[in-house]
């Protein structure tokens, strides 16, 4: 049967053997400097993820299986869910040990759309700059949300964080009442032009890589 998309970390990322990672943040952005050095930046578009993958040598067969996946990614509206793989959890609970099945969510949105408060979490639980959260919003399409927190802080008794700062901004939509995810969230990724199928010498094939970005579709 014929996969669909987005397709998961374990049907893409998860399949392939990943040696090295870059995941960060572009802004597109253009910068007009005038006579008394003032210096006036406009953002372009969206700030979105983005980032390169390298793949460790393997044998033909195996390093084949991953330039099938490649060359299915690498077709126009080809999608998969990508998280940053050096990322777990929360620096303080990496395994989600502490969290368990607790559902969190949305408390509010500041209207500046650049913090929010979660609740649901244990209490005491803390949530640090550099940890990451995702929630999904929206429908045809369902859109994934992925940031990552800048100033943190610590849930009370009942479960309530204060504002969170994160990056990049919240997008419309974001709202209350939103499931979120801070275990290995992800957002939805699409493949960029030409990526490297590698080459090969006696057994092994190596040089295999491959330059993504978010997708908001």
């Amino acid at each position: 049967m014929a996969l669909s998309y987005p397709l998961s970390y374990i049907q893409f990322l998860g399949a392939l053997r990943v040696e090295e990672v870059t995941f960060r943040l572009s802004h597109p952005q253009e910068h007009t400097r005038l006579g008394d050095g003032t210096v006036i930046s406009a953002s372009l578009g969206a700030s979105l993820w983005t980032g390169t993958i390298r793949l460790a040598q393997a044998n033909h067969p195996r390093h084949a299986q991953m330039e099938a996946l490649i060359g299915l990614m690498d077709q126009p509206g080809a999608t998969f869910l990508c998280h940053d793989p050096r990322y777990l959890g929360p620096a303080s609970d990496p395994t989600g040990s502490i969290l368990g099945n607790r559902t969190v969510t949305i408390h509010s949105v500041a209207s500046t759309m650049r913090e929010l408060r979660l609740t649901g979490l244990p209490s005491g639980y803390l949530l640090s700059a550099g940890d990451m959260l995702g929630f999904q919003y929206g429908s045809t399409p369902v859109r994934y949300a992925l940031h990552r927190i800048v100033v943190g802080g610590t849930a009370s008794s009942t479960g309530l964080t204060s504002m969170l700062e994160l990056v990049p901004n919240l997008r419309a939509g974001a709202v209350a009442g939103l499931t979120v995810s801070v275990l290995q969230p992800a957002c939805k990724a699409r493949l960029l032009p030409e990526p490297s199928y590698g080459s090969g010498r006696q057994a092994l094939s190596r040089g295999a890589s491959f330059d993504f970005i978010q997708t908001l579709r």
